[in-house]
């Protein structure tokens, strides 16, 4: 069982860490996620956009379209034909780097009910590519896509909620970091 409080040692005595706020979106993505299932993976994905796209600065609404993007382009791959009908369970996080003034996205994805048995490199392989496929990535830095998958069950090293807890980190009542607006304008929080 993930409890939040398991989580927050480290950010305590930040300034910016508003603790309810942030439960609130632990519970959400928890819901979200699912029961844990060791049989089952979790990818974490991390997306730096460029400074710009086509001469226009990246901001919260050019995120917002490649988080969208994301999840429709992993669903179809890895669910083929059923991911006309439901989307792969996912949650993202957009977020503004303070000392670089960059937007990025955190992504967490259920890998379940795969249409193909996959090993771990190769869902992360075909994510990867997927990612440096968005032109509003920059597909010649390296660490531009993080991706890490991990059984969906917590550990001894806390990876799963630790994942959740990462993404739901800048969570405060101004701001909520796993809003997304929907391509038909429905905005969702999580």
């Amino acid at each position: 069982m993930l409890n939040f409080e398991d989580y927050i040692h480290g950010y305590l005595h930040k300034p910016d860490y508003r603790m309810e706020e942030v439960r609130k979106n632990f519970n959400k993505v928890k819901r979200i996620l699912g029961e844990e299932n060791g049989n089952e993976l979790i990818t974490s994905i991390t997306i730096r956009l460029k400074n710009k796209v086509n001469g226009v600065p990246t901001d919260w609404i050019i995120a917002n379209k490649v988080a969208n993007t994301l999840q429709l382009k992993v669903s179809k791959a890895f669910w083929g034909r059923k991911s006309k009908y439901v989307k792969m369970p996912y949650v993202s996080a957009i977020e503004s780097s303070k000392n670089w003034n960059k937007e990025h996205i955190h992504a967490l994805i259920r890998m379940s009910d795969l249409k193909e048995e996959l090993t771990s490199y190769e869902i992360e392989t075909i994510i990867r590519s997927i990612c440096l496929s968005f032109e509003e990535v920059n597909n010649h830095i390296p660490d531009s896509v993080i991706i890490r998958t991990f059984p969906f069950l917590e550990n001894k090293d806390k990876v799963v909620g630790n994942a959740i807890h990462y993404i739901c980190k800048s969570s405060t009542k101004a701001y909520n970091p796993l809003l997304r607006q929907l391509k038909n304008g429905t905005l969702i929080n999580a």
